[in-house]
């Protein structure tokens, strides 16, 4: 009788031939394709199938070392074998993923394996199937064809089965859609959140991809375009760029999913737009400070009018802009600077009141003598008095 020490290597042993056997059969390598039947029952595995069929499972866990994959695996190669007894052989290839063998009859199984995994281990799987095959040698096609199935996550999103059978052609893609980078130019400068941001992104790709899926490849590069192109775009219209977070093309392509790239180009896009915002700000103090400087040299003959010609504006602009940013209108500023030099002149020299006024740009003495009790509490005469006193 086997000691279970010994009991425990021969397990050990004989799971390490199964999946070298398997990997070998879906790898086509040719002295597998003889007495499979035979090597099956050797194996201790079901040599009997009904149509017989490759799913490969994908773990979505992320892992920081390779031996931490390997556990987990295998952990969950041995968890669906003691589950499911029923005639399906498992095993892990030589891309780290779980290959199941299994009979077309009885594909139902997958939404079994999928939730029995998504219980044990808290996370979903990606699942790609090949087609059926006459005959067990057969099943390297099966076997490749669940390989682009899987691949095919990366327009249906994560924790899918996706069947071979359902995948169309990727379309061509002729030239990079610079028309629609420059609509995506314009609807990044007029978001004003980030919610409209995101929602720009998924316009790019819905038109993008408004003729069907094309190419992976082409979206990673289409991606990396787009980002180069957007940065080009915001360097030529802004003075000045400040420092933000620069795109990674490795990082880019090691993205799973086009939920992921567009995730990623989002938040790109979003700390471009606070760079661009800022340099508008900054743009905007520039313009301001010019128009105060205006108003200060010419108060006597200063309007809204000429001043927006003087600093390259409309009036309503101007006046948006200023309120905006200085919190008063265009007048009241105007009207605080007038009555600053008229009580400059009044404690400095003898001009007769209305010489004041008419000097600051008031040509109703009344009407000045109104405004300035009204901003400085004393009539222009009061106030000279009070400074001579």
């Amino acid at each position: 009788m086997l000691n279970e020490g010994l009991l425990f290597k021969e397990d050990v042993i004989l799971t390490w031939m199964r999946d070298r056997f398997l990997r070998n059969l879906v790898s086509d390598i040719s002295s597998e394709r003889a007495d499979l039947k035979e090597s099956l029952s050797r194996l201790q595995l079901n040599p009997y199938y009904t149509f017989p069929a490759i799913a490969l499972l994908e773990p979505t866990a992320q892992f920081h070392e390779e031996h931490e994959r390997v556990i987990y695996l295998e952990d969950m190669r041995d968890y669906i074998q003691d589950q499911l007894t029923d005639g399906i052989i498992v095993f892990v290839d030589e891309e780290g993923r779980i290959g199941v063998l299994f009979s077309w009859v009885s594909k139902e199984l997958l939404e079994k394996i999928q939730f029995m995994l998504k219980e044990r281990f808290q996370q979903p799987v990606n699942i790609g199937v090949g087609k059926p095959c006459s005959h067990l040698s057969d099943v390297v096609h099966s076997y490749r064809q669940a390989t682009r199935a899987l691949q095919f996550k990366f327009y249906r999103g994560t924790g899918q089965i996706i069947f071979f059978s359902e995948l169309g052609r990727y379309e061509a893609l002729q030239q990079y859609p610079s028309d629609k980078e420059k609509e995506q130019f314009a609807l990044f400068k007029a978001a004003e959140s980030s919610d409209e941001i995101e929602q720009s992104v998924q316009l790019f790709y819905e038109s993008l991809l408004e003729n069907g899926p094309i190419d992976i490849k082409s979206v990673y590069d289409i991606t990396v375009r787009l980002l180069v192109g957007m940065e080009k775009r915001v360097h030529a219209e802004a003075d000045h760029v400040g420092p933000y977070q620069r795109f990674d093309v490795i990082t880019i392509v090691q993205l799973e999913t086009l939920q992921d790239i567009k995730q990623y180009v989002t938040q790109f896009l979003i700390g471009l737009k606070e760079v661009l915002s800022h340099n508008q700000k900054e743009s905007h103090r520039s313009i301001i400070k010019k128009t105060i400087h205006h108003m200060e040299q010419e108060c006597q003959f200063a309007s809204l009018q000429s001043v927006a010609q003087k600093v390259y504006m409309t009036p309503t602009y101007l006046s948006l802009l200023f309120k905006l940013n200085t919190g008063k209108t265009f007048i009241e500023h105007l009207t605080d600077i007038r009555i600053d030099k008229a009580k400059d002149m009044l404690r400095s020299t003898h001009f007769k009141n209305y010489e004041v006024a008419e000097k600051v740009g008031y040509q109703d003495p009344r009407y000045f003598s109104q405004i300035f009790k009204k901003k400085v509490g004393l009539s222009p005469s009061e106030y000279r008095e009070s400074i001579v006193k």
